[in-house]
């Protein structure tokens, strides 16, 4: 065998290798250089090793990357929720929305649990979609921080998110 024939199979060797490790390759790279952490508003998440955070518009998300390409990526998206200090929270009326919402999206309702985010209390409601029955689709909202956490993806992640959502600590801002 030639040199320049081992040479491209050692290479090939390397890039499959890099291929199916894609996934641990990118979490790692992120967090050294980000850290364990990220920082939403008062919200300090803890992002778990295979998983990205990344910007988006007013929110943050946080994703697992996929070993296959077409496989949905899970992702916690965390967004404000805009309302009026004055105004009256309802879960009740919130989950009417988002029921209504995300049966459009093809989803139907199949849980709902009362949570700790931090100090604060919250609501999540987790909604299964009729097509793919194990894909989920998890609202929480924390409505004394005027957020909302949306997790989108396989049912086999569905846990890893709410620990993510168990173990975020309230962060005071500098001023």
């Amino acid at each position: 065998m030639s040199p320049k024939t081992k040479w491209k199979i050692g290479a090939a060797i390397v890039l499959l290798s890099l291929a199916i490790l894609l996934p641990e390759v990118v979490s790692a790279g992120w967090h050294i250089v980000y850290g364990q952490t990220v920082v939403f508003r008062s919200w300090k998440i803890t992002v778990p090793f295979g998983w990205y955070a990344v910007r988006r518009g007013e929110g943050i998300s946080v994703v697992r990357m996929s070993r296959l390409s077409w496989q949905d990526n899970p992702e916690a998206t965390f967004l404000p929720v805009h309302f009026s200090k004055t105004y009256q929270f309802d879960y009740d009326a919130f989950a009417g929305v988002q029921s209504k919402l995300l049966r459009a999206k093809g989803y139907t309702p199949s849980g709902q649990e009362d949570i700790r985010i931090g100090n604060q209390s919250g609501r999540c409601w987790t909604f299964t979609s009729m097509t793919r029955r194990d894909q989920q689709w998890i609202n929480c909202v924390a409505p004394k921080d005027l957020t909302s956490v949306d997790y989108k993806g396989p049912s086999a992640y569905a846990s890893e998110f709410l620990s993510v959502m168990a173990n975020i600590q309230h962060e005071t801002p500098s001023r």
